[in-house]
């Protein structure tokens, strides 16, 4: 038992040092090449902290569990929102900007309503897996070809501050993947000797160590007043969940989960979904009583689960 504390507590140094890091990095890129923060948050900070959900994805895959793998998309975009974005936003002030978020949150939404489509078969094939990664590859280039002009100006750096940084960003996402990784077998050690089934662990303990990478970076980024590399990195982890780790994993071994058994935290992640437009279009920053509400919903969500 006193090892399963160790590996938490080692496990949530690195998520800590990995997410000081990425952001670091990650605001350095932008200035080097005069990329909104927001498009950085959305791409390779997203992509960073979503590693953990795709080696446990396709773990899961491989050892014949889809379920789990399936389960731990949907309940990590689910904590996304409801504990990563709704904690960070009590925390600290983040502003959603509606022009700014609208066209990547409508991407998520549609990347939704094709997974539900894709599920109803109770299977996701080689080919629907093959699309997700096309329309994930096709977002990320038009993000960055057509990047929404961000209120907040970006300044330049020097190539050798740059050089370090994109060490920053590589060291970042290792500590990232590391961290999460100590502190779910961790979670997952102390779950099973208290009693706790596997399912139950998977799409709560999995999903939600697997998004602690998100929480580590959001918050920091909050901290830092980069709202921009918070929310992109939330909206953005949301997306390659769907889109690379469903996408990927699928390609690879195709995932056969049942609708009805899915169904309900669907139904929660898509409603998670509209309700960041909700918060967009309400006086900024972030309404604390809202983001408490969020917070709750997804304590709430926890609760049925088990």
């Amino acid at each position: 038992m006193s090892e399963s504390f160790l590996l938490l507590f080692l496990g949530s140094l690195m998520l800590y040092f990995g997410s000081e890091w990425i952001v670091r990095g990650g605001v350095a890129i932008a200035e080097k090449y005069q990329i909104s923060t927001l498009v950085i948050g959305l791409t390779v900070v997203a992509f960073g902290t979503s590693l953990p959900e795709l080696l446990v994805s396709l773990n899961a895959a491989f050892q014949g569990s889809s379920s789990i793998a399936v389960g731990n998309a949907i309940g990590s975009n689910i904590a996304n929102v409801g504990l990563v974005l709704s904690l960070s936003a009590f925390i600290f002030p983040i502003t959603l900007n509606y022009h700014l978020i609208r066209r990547d949150l409508i991407v998520y939404l549609l990347s939704c309503l094709v997974f539900v489509i894709f599920s109803l078969d109770g299977r996701l094939s080689k080919f629907e897996g093959a699309f997700f990664v096309s329309a994930l590859l096709f977002y990320i280039v038009y993000s960055i070809k057509k990047p929404i002009e961000s209120d907040i100006d970006i300044e330049s750096s020097d190539s050798s501050n740059f050089s370090e940084m994109i060490l920053f960003v590589v060291f970042g996402i290792v500590a990232l993947s590391l961290g999460a990784d100590l502190f779910v077998d961790g979670a997952v050690f102390i779950a099973r000797f208290f009693g706790i089934s596997e399912v139950v662990i998977g799409m709560s303990v999995v999903a939600f160590g697997t998004s602690l990478p998100e929480l580590a970076t959001s918050a920091m980024a909050a901290f830092k007043k980069q709202s921009e590399i918070s929310l992109g990195n939330i909206i953005g982890s949301n997306i390659f969940n769907i889109l690379c780790v469903l996408g990927v994993t699928s390609i690879i071994e195709p995932l056969n989960s049942k609708w009805g058994d899915i169904s309900f935290q669907v139904l929660v992640m898509v409603f998670y979904g509209f309700l960041i437009f909700i918060a967009a279009k309400l006086p900024q920053p972030f309404n604390r009583k809202l983001s408490a509400l969020m917070l709750t919903g997804y304590f709430v969500f926890i609760y049925l689960l088990f």
